[in-house]
Order: C-alpha cells, then structure tokens, then sequence
C-alpha cells in the first residue's frame, strides 16, 4: 500500500529552493533578502501541487494518504516570514532598516561661498539656524563661508544653494544657513552643519540664532556687532583692540581669561527674564560687541 504525506514534497522543494537562494546570493552579491521576498510564491505553488496530487491520487486505490504537519508548519513558517518581508518592503520600513544598519556618517565639506561686498553695503543680518557657527572678522571686501558637515551621503549639499540663502534689501544684506536634509519616519537620520562665515570688519553684524552656540574672531573690529538668542556665545579677542563688550544673559556670565565686570542683577523691567548683566572692555572700548537674550557668555583675550 502507498503511503503519501502531504506537506513532505513541498518541504523538500522548499529546502531546496531556499538552498538555491542563499548560494546565488552569495555568488552573485545580491542581498539575500531581495531574493527572499521573490520566491516566496513558489512555496504556496508547491504545496497547491501536492494538494492537486493528493487529490487525484485519493481516489485511486491501495493509497494511505496522511498529512505531514510538521511539514506544513515549516511551510507556513517560511511562507509567513516571506510575507512579512514584502510587507515591511511595500511600507517602506524595511529599505528604513537597511538605511540604519548599513549607516556611516562621513564628514563633507560645504561648497564656498564667495559675495562681493558693494561700497553702498551697511549692514550684514546673520540668520543661522540651529548650527554652531564660527563668525570671524576680516579686512578684506567679500563674504565667505565654508565649512563641514556629517551626513551618511555627500548629495545631500551639492551647491551653495542648498544650505544658504542671500537677499539684498537697501543697505542690508540677509544670509540665511538653512537646515540640513533630514528623513523622517521611524529609523529618521541625523545630520550636522558647522559653518564658517567671514564678515567684512566695517560692516555692523546682527546673529539672529536659535539657541546654537556662536564662536566669534572679531579681530581688528571697525563697527558693531550683535549676536541675539545663542545658548553659548565665545568671543575671542586680539589683545591690541579696541572693544566693549556687554552681555546680558539669562543663566551665566563665565569668566574666560579675563573677567567680567558684574553689573547690578537687577536688570530693568524690559528684561524681566534675563538675570546676568557684565562688560569686558579693551583699549578704549570704541566699537561694541553686544550679546543680548542668550543663555551664557564668554570672553577670551587671544595673545
């Protein structure tokens, strides 16, 4: 008497087949998962096929037809795991899971920006975002700025167009850094900016931040400067200046190599919020630097 059991043909097919996957994958350098999510169809064809068998082979005599069910589990296992996958890859959650396993941030550098400055120029408005920035002072007659920034791909900055932005209105230019390039979802990306802005030392500077740190080289500093809502402000000064500098911040003064000189804490009532008020002056104070509603201040003298 013959002896059939459903469910055993279909996982040795299955065995087989996978076998097949794994090799090609390994040999060809496809990632096994795309092949994984292909073949999963052949294993409901398979075991429809021997179902059909069965059948026909029901009706014939002299057959004993049992049911494999630990088989038919191994199928069903391998068939659910391959039905998983292709949801997870319709969704989109998967190639986010590729994404974060195989990242590596690599630092990049930004493209240079090079604007002249026209003789009818006042006044630079600095709008940096939420990046640290380095703003530095300079004799020369253009605007500059460069730097790096980490991200898992270098398309992400390919022209200054996109992380900067420039508008002319009457005296005063606006530069504006915009935000980096970010993934949302459920494994969302990361990335950072560190730019570097070179200001003509006769232009008045306004830093409108967003509770970013703020790393200032005035140098030989010929107007004023303002640096509004950082959370940290570090001003380093050449030793042969002539600047005051006066912060008032909302948690602390922090003496650097020179220190400040503190002011009555009672600060007027147009600032109810800010509790620190201190000044440092070089020479004989003739251009100002002016920290105002940030979080700390500090001032190092450069030898």
């Amino acid at each position: 008497m013959r002896k059939w059991r459903v469910g055993t043909v279909s996982m040795g097919a299955s065995l087989i087949l996978l076998g097949i996957v794994l090799f090609i994958s390994q040999w060809k350098g496809t990632g096994a998962v795309d092949i994984f999510t292909s073949w999963w169809p052949f294993l409901l064809l398979v075991l429809g096929v021997e179902i059909l068998a069965y059948l026909y082979f029901s009706k014939q005599e002299n057959t004993f037809i049992k049911y494999d069910f630990l088989s038919i589990i191994f199928i069903g296992v391998l068939g659910s795991v391959a039905i998983v996958f292709v949801l997870l890859s319709s969704t989109g959650i998967l190639e986010e899971i590729r994404t974060v396993v195989g990242a590596e941030t690599k630092v990049f550098h930004l493209p240079n920006v090079r604007q002249s400055v026209s003789p009818e120029m006042k006044r630079i408005v600095l709008q940096t975002g939420s990046h640290p920035v380095v703003i530095e002072g300079n004799n020369s007659d253009e605007i500059q700025i460069f730097g790096t920034y980490q991200s898992l791909s270098a398309n992400d900055i390919k022209k200054q167009e996109d992380y900067v932005a420039m508008n002319i209105v009457g005296d005063t230019m606006y530069i504006t850094i915009k935000e980096m390039p970010r993934k949302e979802g459920l494994f969302h990306t990361m990335s950072a900016m560190t730019p570097t802005v070179v200001i003509p030392q006769h232009l008045s500077l306004e830093v409108r931040g967003n509770y970013n740190s703020v790393l200032l080289y005035p140098r030989q500093l010929t107007a004023n400067w303002t640096v509004l809502k950082a959370d940290g402000v570090q001003i380093n000064l050449d030793k042969n200046t002539d600047i005051l500098v006066t912060a008032v911040t909302r948690e602390m003064l922090e003496d650097g190599n020179i220190a400040w000189q503190r002011e009555n804490t009672n600060i007027e009532e147009t600032l109810p919020v800010q509790t620190f008020k201190g000044k440092v002056q070089l020479g004989n104070g003739t251009h100002h630097i002016y920290v105002f509603d940030s979080q700390r201040a500090t001032v190092h003298v450069l030898n």
